[in-house]
């Protein structure tokens, strides 16, 4: 019998979890909020190969005049260049600028 109210009470925490789950999603979608909010995502904005602008970074792992990497939630983002420098950052956005020649998504 103890057994049984054990896997109840676990049955009902995971219910639990798995309705509020979805009420957060329905909750996000009828606030019309940006997918990037909603599911953890990281945006990138590029201005032709001068900028580029990531929101969603965890941290910077390399940083070089000619390369660097960020880290965020599910990847790396190589940026690779020339007279990189981070113009400006914060505690999950990055702007970097300089000459880009490539960016590469490496899954982590």
């Amino acid at each position: 019998m103890n057994k049984n109210k054990k896997k109840a009470k676990i049955f009902k925490k995971i219910n639990f979890q798995k309705g509020f789950s979805k009420a957060k999603e329905v909750f996000f979608e009828k606030m019309n909020l940006p997918d990037e909010i909603t599911y953890d995502l990281t945006k990138i904005t590029m201005l032709e190969n001068k900028e580029i602008y990531i929101e969603g970074k965890n941290k910077i792992v390399d940083y070089y005049d000619n390369y660097i990497k960020i880290q965020t939630s599910d990847l790396y983002i190589i940026v690779v260049g020339t007279y990189l420098e981070i113009s400006d950052i914060s505690d999950v956005d990055v702007l970097i600028s300089g000459t880009i020649v490539s960016v590469e998504y490496v899954k982590r």
